[in-house]
């Protein structure tokens, strides 16, 4: 396929496709499946160099589908990075035309390399573990509002729904290993990940899902897409403080659980923290440099294709 061509801007509603190819009239499509099919075959003819779409709680899937199934490849953006383009050029106006114009525009500027469409087994643990924070966070705010309860009988009737979400958060946590165990693209590097001391089911699934690119980039690149990476903040002869910032939230998340468990019960973070503490380091940087080395670790692990070592006492 050509690399040269124009950038296209699509932006994506629950009922339409918004179009917008550079010298060329708007277009919208019924976001359907006959419309999206119309789109990938418009989008065929031409010669396009990339279609750029914001992640959009899931919308936009469908629609990469068509695009990749009809051979024009796509790119799936941070929304938030696509606004602040927009108004750092000017653009305050927001409609789902301007969007796409927008779209196209940043598409054009950084130049995104094409987004993969996920295996369905991929796409359906994604699903499987969103659902489950989802039981968490109801468990979480069901909890908090039991304690406020004076009335014995609703008391106990919100102790029992909280009984049946905790049973069908285990149902989903099953259903997980379940998946993975069944699948073989997951199962392998499951057994690495969740061969490291402190990393169980869900950090491990969360990871497989929110982090592909894993054994696939280097230390500070996947640091990065972790939002683990320390970000310098100078002007002039001021030396600013360095703080992390931007990534994947789902995955910062998942290791700073991870990493809590490590410093007490994996050898080599639980070490490397305590250096870093008696160096005078505040709890809470020593714990994201812990989280920093547990995701370099897995992801040399994962290139490696080796699952984890323990490490050996030294003899006297």
């Amino acid at each position: 396929m050509t690399q040269t061509g124009v950038w296209i801007g699509v932006d994506i509603c629950k009922r339409f496709l918004d179009v917008y190819i550079p010298g060329k009239p708007p277009l919208r499509f019924a976001n359907d499946a006959d419309g999206r099919r119309a789109l990938a075959e418009h989008l065929r003819s031409r010669c396009v160099r990339g279609v750029v779409l914001e992640a959009t709680g899931g919308l936009e899937r469908e629609v990469l589908a068509a695009l990749i199934s009809a051979e024009v490849p796509a790119s799936i953006v941070n929304p938030a990075r696509v606004r602040a383009f927009a108004e750092g050029t000017g653009q305050l106006a927001k409609t789902d035309r301007i969007d796409a114009k927008v779209l196209a525009a940043y598409g054009a500027y950084m130049q995104p390399p094409p987004s993969a469409l996920p295996s369905s087994a991929r796409a359906k643990l994604k699903e499987l573990i969103g659902y489950r924070a989802q039981i968490g966070a109801e468990i979480t705010a069901r909890s908090a509002q039991l304690k406020l309860y004076r009335s014995d009988g609703l008391k106990a009737r919100a102790q029992a729904a909280l009984e049946a979400l905790r049973h069908e958060r285990r149902e989903i946590e099953r259903e997980i290993e379940a998946l993975i165990e069944s699948t073989a693209e997951l199962a392998q590097p499951f057994r690495i990940l969740t061969s490291v001391p402190a990393v169980g089911t869900i950090v491990g699934a969360t990871l497989l899902v929110e982090m592909a690119e894993l054994g696939s980039r280097g230390r500070r690149p996947i640091a990065a897409l972790g939002g683990l990476a320390p970000f310098p903040c100078d002007s002039g002869e001021r030396k600013g403080y360095r703080a992390i910032r931007g990534g994947r939230a789902d995955v910062r998340t998942a290791l700073f659980n991870a990493a809590r468990v490590a410093i007490q019960h994996n050898p080599v973070i639980k070490a490397f923290y305590e250096r870093l503490r008696a160096k005078g380091k505040p709890g809470k940087v020593a714990l994201v440099a812990a989280m920093h080395k547990l995701l370099t670790i897995l992801n040399a692990m994962i290139r490696s294709g080796r699952t984890w070592q323990p490490v050996r006492p030294l003899h006297t």
